[in-house]
């Protein structure tokens, strides 16, 4: 697997990932709807009202995804699902709101549902953490990779990328996570992001599993190109986590706002005069000043010249050439000079 295998900047649904497009938001609603379409209908009303790009869901088969060892899993899982036609309504609503549809399939026999479902790219989980062979799988279906990578270390990204790769897929993006509910601050480690960056030429992001949206927003002011934050209506609910660490509608819509403000704030990148500043040249910078009174004919010395404000005049960083100049009219105390004034 080489890194020049993946493309730098792709598209999902028409919508530009990477080379400088702006951040993908997913509203990851996940298992929040607690298999109740109604609720279900809220988030992605949420999602659209909020301003996310993308409402994400998660579609599985309780008995294929945990065997029969974990009993209480199943227990909690079990009711906390969709049938495909209810996804279908989903996905025709998402259309109807202007969000993307994405879905993350746990199980082989779900992902023919990403299928029917057209998504426009394959969002994986964790959890999928070497397990190549359904990666490749899902890399055949021909649609982008959104790849989270909690619990992974640098052989695990290669192996998964080898995966990707191996299905024919070379749109993939990368999100470093931390697979905890909460993840408490000190273990976030957003430095992480740098080093996919490193290992791969693809985009790269951030699926947040926090408290409150600090960590997000400082990933997006690191560059991720893709964010992924968990979305609920409901708190305080016995049995789950994803709530301990969701966005809702008391919040959703102001932390969708400051990522975008923040990338207004990050600008193009280049080192130059901003257009606002442009006026700030005359009152905020330095001219050659005379210290004195100086007579025509003068041959001007260092104790001669200061440097003051406002600008204008001749740039500070023109004062040594200045010295040994002589001067072609008088110039008065505290005033400045221009280059018309001198021979």
């Amino acid at each position: 697997m080489h890194a020049e295998t993946f493309h730098d900047h792709f598209t999902i649904g028409g919508r530009p990932i990477g080379g400088g497009a702006p951040c993908l938001f997913i509203a990851e609603a996940g298992v929040a709807h607690f298999g109740d379409m109604d609720m279900a209908v809220q988030l992605v009303e949420l999602a659209a009202s909020a301003g996310a790009d993308v409402f994400k869901t998660q579609v599985f088969d309780v008995d294929q995804l945990i065997t029969a060892e974990l009993p209480e899993w199943r227990d909690r899982l079990r009711p906390r699902n969709l049938s495909l036609d209810e996804f279908k309504q989903l996905r025709k609503l998402c259309d109807e709101r202007g969000l993307l549809f994405m879905a993350t399939a746990h199980n082989e026999n779900r992902i023919p549902w990403l299928e029917e479902l057209d998504v426009p790219a394959i969002k994986v989980g964790s959890g999928e953490r070497n397990n190549p062979g359904f990666l490749t799988r899902l890399a055949e279906l021909g649609r982008p990779m959104v790849v989270s990578t909690g619990m992974y270390n640098e052989q695990d990204v290669g192996e998964a990328l080898a995966a990707c790769a191996k299905g024919g897929c070379e749109q993939v993006a990368l999100l470093h996570c931390v697979t905890a509910y909460p993840t408490p601050e000190e273990q976030v480690n957003l430095l992480a992001m740098d080093r996919l960056a490193e290992l791969f030429n693809g985009p790269v992001g951030y699926s947040d599993h926090t408290q409150d949206h600090l960590a997000l927003l400082a990933a997006v002011a690191r560059g991720a190109e893709i964010v992924e934050k968990h979305i609920t209506i409901l708190r305080d609910v016995p049995n789950a986590q994803d709530w301990k660490v969701s966005a809702g509608p008391e919040d959703l819509g102001e932390l969708i706002a400051n990522v975008r403000r923040l990338e207004s704030l990050l600008g193009h990148g280049r080192k130059e005069l901003a257009q606002v500043e442009e006026g700030a040249q005359i009152w905020a910078t330095k001219s050659v000043v005379a210290v004195s009174d100086l007579a025509v004919g003068t041959v001007l010395s260092a104790p001669d010249l200061i440097t003051k404000r406002p600008g204008g005049g001749i740039p500070a960083n023109q004062l040594d050439a200045v010295i040994g100049r002589t001067l072609a009219r008088p110039v008065a105390a505290d005033t400045g000079l221009r280059m018309d004034d001198l021979v």
